[in-house]
């Protein structure tokens, strides 16, 4: 039952770590790229905890049901 509890926390922190990187890629009004304009800062600081969240619960979620299938047998 734990594992079905971990793995839903691990999906729900892939998500907003995938959410967090998409929404840093947009900028400019309507979501359009600008190649000339220099990205905000925070951009970069965005782009690496959104990697990091979706890193992290991939790994949590992989390592706990992993653990689970092979110590169940």
């Amino acid at each position: 039952m734990y594992v079905v509890v971990v793995d839903i926390l691990a999906l729900m922190v892939f998500v907003a770590g995938v959410r967090l990187l998409l929404k840093s890629s947009r900028t400019g009004v309507g979501g359009a790229k600008s190649e000339i304009a220099s990205p905000d800062p925070g951009t970069y600081g965005r782009r690496i905890g959104g990697t990091m969240l979706a890193a992290f619960g991939l790994a949590i979620g992989l390592m706990v049901t992993l653990f689970h299938f092979a110590s169940a047998g």
